[in-house]
């Protein structure tokens, strides 16, 4: 049995089915990248996952059980599912070191808030997590003054606080220069190494860099699945998918 699955997984807004009878097997460990044309049904896949959106029908089975229709606070608390956006989304009134230290501490409410003390342990983690995401030199600045990928390296951080067992990233890439997209996908191969994390991007080099297994959608269904190999030569992905990208670049 996979880690987590998707069994026939739909959802239809006013008529129009977004996703449509969508199985999806990922083990746990694995790193597994979903790309596709706009409007494919991705991000709507990973709204399902993690609470956003509720599925017409279908199930979302982590470790076995269905999760499906429970509130994205619970998916993200009981069942340890992290979400980054495509923007980065940082606290910019902090410092870069309080945006990792509001992420570890997971205040929900007033009373945590007032009762939370700083301990050896919560901040030998922040000094852990800064290196990891290459912030450390950067603690004590305030987001505004980092560059675009570094804000999104920062949000990277804030997930891995959390200290997630499925991790979610929606085209972390977005808005990259070559280089930074290129240090991302080894941070993310790196840090969230034995996560089991989905990506969802655009950008085919970065999509070789770090998958171990690819889907392909297309019109809200599963066009293809396979190595990365297997989907670049894969005659109705090139033709649906590939060459149309190529073209627009």
């Amino acid at each position: 049995m996979a880690f987590l699955e998707l069994v026939n997984l739909t959802v239809e807004f006013q008529g129009f089915r977004a996703v449509d009878e969508v199985n999806l097997a990922i083990d746990k460990g694995d790193l597994h990248v979903i790309i596709g044309p706009n409007g494919a049904g991705k991000t709507t896949i990973i709204d399902m996952i993690t609470g956003k959106t509720r599925p017409t029908y279908g199930a979302i089975n982590i470790d076995g059980e269905n999760i499906t229709g429970k509130s994205p606070y619970e998916i993200a608390k009981r069942y340890r599912v992290g979400r980054k956006f495509q923007g980065p989304n940082v606290f910019d009134h902090m410092t870069v070191e309080e945006n990792i230290e509001v992420a570890l501490a997971g205040h929900s409410g007033l009373g945590q808030t007032f009762a939370y003390r700083r301990t050896p342990q919560i901040a030998e983690r922040i000094d852990e997590l800064l290196e990891q995401v290459g912030l450390a030199d950067m603690r004590r600045m305030d987001p505004t003054y980092l560059s675009h990928g570094q804000r999104q390296w920062l949000e990277l951080g804030m997930v891995m606080a959390q200290d997630p067992e499925i991790i979610t990233l929606d085209e972390p890439t977005a808005g990259m220069t070559a280089d930074e997209t290129y240090k991302t996908g080894e941070l993310i191969k790196r840090v969230m190494w034995g996560k089991t994390v989905i990506v969802i991007d655009h950008d085919i080099d970065f999509v070789k860099q770090i998958a171990q297994r690819i889907t392909v959608l297309n019109q809200g269904r599963v066009l293809a699945e396979g190595s990365y190999d297997e989907i670049t030569n894969n005659e109705e992905v090139v033709r649906v998918y590939l060459k149309a990208d190529s073209e627009e670049v």
